[in-house]
C-alpha cells in the first residue's frame, strides 16, 4: 500500500501542496488528474524521494519512508521523458538496477514478452520509436522489483494510434505486478482505460472521485473558482 498523509510543499513563497492525503491499494492503478502547475509531478517526486515535503508523511507498505533517500524506497519511477541511457542497449537499460544490487535477472524474459521488446534488446534507444522507448522505460522501472510504481504522463509524447495499443498493454503489466501504481495523465480516454480509481489534485488538495467524468467536473469547478 502507498499512503500520503498531510503532505505540504512550497517552491519558495508559492504553496503547491496544502495537505495532500492519498491512498493506493496493492494492485490498484490510481489515476491522478490536475491542471498544469497543480503539483502532480511534485507529488510523485515526493513519493519517490527526489523532493522532501515541508510537512506530512509518505508510507510504503507499513514503513514510513519520508526520511529515506530514493535508493532505499524501492519505487519504480517512469518520467514523462523516458530518460534512457543512450550508450546502452535496450537490455542493458532494462537491467541497469542490477548494478545497484536490485532486480531479478529471471524477470527479464517475462517483462520483454509482456511489453513486446524481444526483437529490440540489442538496439540503442535512438533506434526506437517513442512508443518503444516508453515500453523500455516501464520495463526498467519494473525490473528493479519496486514496491510502488509512479508514472508521470508516460505516453504523452506518443501518437494516438500507438497509444491505443500501448494503454491496454501498460494496464496488463501494471495489474500483473500486484503493487500500488499512481498514474498521471491529462487524457480522459487514457485514464478511463488504465485506471481503477481517480483523484483530482487541485488547489493544493487531493479529491477522490468515482469516474473520469466526475474528475473532469471537479477540474471544471476548480478552474471556475480560481477565475471567480
Amino acid at each position: 500500500m502507498l499512503r500520503v498523509e498531510g503532505v505540504k510543499f512550497s517552491y519558495g513563497d508559492r504553496e503547491v501542496l496544502r495537505g495532500v492525503d492519498l491512498e493506493v491499494e496493492p494492485g490498484e492503478v490510481r489515476v491522478l488528474f490536475g491542471p498544469n502547475g497543480s503539483g502532480k509531478s511534485t507529488l510523485l517526486k515526493i513519493v519517490a524521494g527526489i523532493l522532501r515535503p515541508d510537512e506530512g508523511r509518505v508510507i510504503i507498505g507499513e514503513e514510513d519512508v519520508t526520511d529515506l533517500p530514493p535508493e532505499e524506497r524501492h519505487v519504480g519511477y517512469v518520467p514523462q521523458q523516458p530518460a534512457l541511457f543512450p550508450h546502452m542497449t535496450v537490455e542493458d537499460n532494462i537491467t541497469y538496477s542490477l548494478q545497484n544490487g536490485r532486480g531479478d535477472p529471471d524477470r527479464l524474459d517475462e517483462l520483454v514478452e509482456l511489453l513486446g521488446l524481444k526483437e529490440h534488446l540489442d538496439r540503442k534507444p535512438d533506434e526506437l520509436s517513442g512508443g518503444y522507448q516508453s515500453r523500455v522505460s516501464l520495463a526498467r522501472a519494473l525490473f528493479s522489483d519496486p514496491k510502488v510504481m509512479l508514472l508521470d504522463e508516460p505516453l504523452s509524447d506518443v501518437d494516438l494510434a500507438v497509444k491505443a495499443g500501448l494503454v491496454p498493454r501498460f494496464r496488463e503489466v501494471l495489474k500483473e505486478t500486484g503493487i500500488p501504481a499512481l498514474y498521471v495523465t491529462h487524457d480522459p480516454w487514457e485514464a478511463e482505460r488504465i485506471g481503477d480509481s481517480f483523484t483530482v489534485l487541485i488547489g493544493g488538495k487531493a479529491v477522490d472521485v468515482n469516474s473520469v467524468d466526475e474528475a473532469l467536473e471537479e477540474l471544471k469547478r476548480g478552474v471556475e473558482s480560481v477565475k471567480a
